[in-house]
């Protein structure tokens, strides 16, 4: 990589998805974007699907062991403590993005406006949207627009969201310098790139969806899908803290608790409510504890680079 500053890092964290990793990296290496404009960074998170053994095969690529899983989150914070690009882009290992995707998530945040760009991401081999942007009801519980529709060009130009996915998004520092990354204390997962983004909001960045940034996501490969109780039982304790977190006391009691009730009593199914039990009482002991997902220099017991020139 040459010696001008790199306009973007693209950190990428693994865990149980090893097998997708290397479609990943093929498809990303033929970016669009020049190779000297951007550097990638894996983290391999304690995986049970080790990955450390794909770094001769991409000479080009940082490959970083973690001794512990430290969450996406923790595994991000890890990435980014090695990265170098003036703007930062998550992707998910799982996800195989199209040769001019780099190019046009970063485009966006050339307008100083924008802080956080969020992807088209669409089923693996088909024209089905995944997701283009977030919305989330009074008690936070979360949705993707667009979910299962066909692609058939009804979105052009940027789409403002409340939240966009972290499995395939850009943010400027200047967002992280002002309002942080993403939290540790959602550990192992979920909810925090939505916090990321409704903190960008509140500090006046736009978030925004660029359609032109096509990325095809292989869904749910580590977390068992939407109805596994392991899901289930990390969603709703994350969401928790999020509100727990980032709702006022007005909010609190006029939006989210009404609507938790509601929600709860009418539509929520019986062994989920015993689910959703548990993280009541879980949550408020962990919504500010991020002990688990902060990296240090220690967790890092192996590098690709150490040693190089």
């Amino acid at each position: 990589m040459g010696s001008h500053p790199l306009r973007a890092s693209v950190l990428i964290v693994e865990y149980a998805t090893g097998r997708h990793l290397p479609e990943c990296l093929r498809a990303l290496l033929k970016s669009t974007l020049s190779p000297d404009d951007f550097e990638v960074i894996v983290v391999d998170n304690a995986s049970p699907t080790p990955v450390g053994h794909l770094a001769s095969q991409f000479p080009a690529v940082r490959f970083l062991t973690s001794r512990r899983n430290l969450g996406f989150a923790g595994g991000n914070r890890l990435a980014l403590s090695y990265a170098r690009g003036t703007h930062v882009v998550l992707l998910n290992p799982d996800a195989i993005p199209a040769p001019e995707w780099l190019a046009a998530v970063l485009s966006p945040l050339r307008d100083p406006a924008i802080g956080i760009v969020g992807s088209r991401i669409l089923h693996p081999g088909t024209d089905i949207v995944q997701h283009m942007g977030g919305v989330l009801r009074a008690n936070a519980l979360s949705d993707h627009v667009g979910r299962g529709q066909r692609d058939r060009g009804q979105w052009s130009g940027l789409v403002d969201a409340e939240y966009v996915s972290g499995a395939a998004l850009a943010l400027k520092r200047e967002v992280i310098d002002q309002v942080g990354f993403l939290s540790p204390v959602y550990h192992p997962a979920y909810f925090e790139e939505t916090e990321l983004c409704v903190r960008a909001r509140r500090a006046g960045f736009r978030v925004v969806v660029a359609p032109d940034a096509r990325v095809e996501h292989h869904e749910a490969v580590a977390s068992g899908g939407a109805r596994a109780r392991a899901y289930l039982r990390r969603y709703h304790e994350s969401r928790l803290r999020f509100v727990l977190r980032n709702y006022g006391g007005r909010e609190m009691l006029m939006r989210f608790l009404p609507a938790e009730a509601s929600w709860f009593l009418r539509w929520c199914p019986p062994f989920e409510r015993r689910i959703c039990l548990a993280a009541y009482l879980r949550a408020p002991r962990s919504a500010w504890d991020g002990s688990r997902g902060e990296p240090s220099p220690e967790d890092v017991v192996e590098d690709s680079w150490r040693g190089q020139a």
